[in-house]
């Protein structure tokens, strides 16, 4: 990102093999959230974020999906965590002391993201965003929307909607549906009893 008054290089993107996504005649001002999960510093639209609560350990559930940790209750509301170092480093065995959980919206519904570090908001322009690289340390190319590089920071913008594979969000919506009516039938057996 320029800063005011800082004259821009014409030497950029002029000969360089990656160029912006978007054309700086409709280029717009985005918010992103930065957070770390492994080496790595990733990006989020921030209207995708709805909280970011401290991790204080979940639920597992046996007849969860594979790719689900565990349920934490929010508010009445059981979310599942996906814990993004299992996800994009599974091979990673070091743990964040204190990780955090996103919790976002997406079309699969509220999810929980388990990360190790939630660093800060930054501004961008539209006109900032680089196409990836088909793969990108062993990160599934299609999760990948752009490449950032802020000052001396690279950043990677993911999809949260590419976080799941189709069939996940099949095994998602599924698993939520019978776990609703599962604690809903609970409910009414404890008002019973």
């Amino acid at each position: 990102m320029r800063r005011e008054g800082e004259k821009a290089n014409p030497a950029e993107g002029a000969s360089s093999p990656a160029r912006p996504l978007a054309s700086s005649t409709s280029s717009r001002a985005l918010r992103l959230i930065t957070f770390r999960v492994g080496p790595e510093t990733f990006v989020l639209d921030i209207m995708a974020v709805r909280q970011i609560i401290t991790y204080a350990g979940s639920t597992s559930v046996p007849t969860a999906p594979d790719f689900v940790e565990g349920i934490i209750v929010l508010r009445n509301e059981v979310i599942p965590i996906i814990d993004l170092r299992d996800r994009l480093y599974p091979q990673m065995r070091e743990r964040a002391e204190q990780p955090l959980v996103l919790i976002t919206h997406s079309k699969a519904g509220m999810i929980g993201l388990k990360v190790d570090e939630v660093r800060r908001i930054v501004n961008v322009s539209s006109d900032e965003l680089l196409p990836p690289p088909q793969l990108v340390r062993g990160i599934r190319g299609e999760l990948l929307i752009a490449v950032i590089k802020q000052q001396d920071e690279i950043y990677l913008l993911i999809d949260l909607e590419n976080l799941l594979t189709g069939a996940e969000k099949v095994e998602l919506r599924d698993a939520e549906l019978h776990a609703s009516t599962h604690a809903a039938e609970g409910g009414r057996q404890k008002a019973e009893v």
